[in-house]
């Protein structure tokens, strides 16, 4: 196993999926996620928090692995509330990578949909932040990349 690199974002498990949602402060991270968390709940499926605003990286055979800081874990911030608990996993494979953008693109160029995080390539979904676009909207481009990596998942 890898030295753990600290990152900033939101590590969540959508079904079997272990997805890392990067932004700046402000992006609405937080609030994306307790909804997709929400969504995919409603559907019976798995639906955890790694961590939230810190995530732990590290490689472990061949795979990239979130881990949730220990004074992080279930822990999430809802503005106008405070921080709040939720299901959560202490470790979970890191499979796709949303990124906040401050800007939609109505159609996004192939090469843009990967990303590079220590050596490793993954499927990446550029996904406008918070006031861009609709909370619904947000959701629907995250799930759409989720079933993507499902279909195409690394190896």
């Amino acid at each position: 196993m890898s030295k753990p690199v600290n990152v900033h974002g939101t590590g969540l498990v959508l079904g079997e999926t272990g997805v890392l949602l990067r932004g700046p402060s402000g992006a609405g991270k937080s609030v994306l996620s307790m909804a997709l968390l929400d969504r995919w709940e409603g559907r019976g499926q798995a639906a955890f928090l790694v961590a939230d605003d810190r995530v732990d990286i590290v490689e472990e055979k061949g795979a990239l692995i979130m881990l949730a800081p220990p004074q992080l874990a279930g822990l999430i911030e809802l503005r106008g509330r405070g921080i709040v608990n939720r299901p959560h996993q202490q470790r979970a494979q890191l499979h796709l990578i949303i990124d906040l953008v401050p800007d939609l693109t109505r159609m996004i160029e192939e090469e843009e949909l990967q990303t590079e995080l220590l050596d490793h390539v993954l499927p990446r979904a550029p996904v406008p932040q918070s006031g861009v676009i609709s909370l619904g909207h947000q959701m629907l481009l995250v799930a759409e990349a989720v079933a993507q990596a499902n279909q195409h998942p690394q190896t």
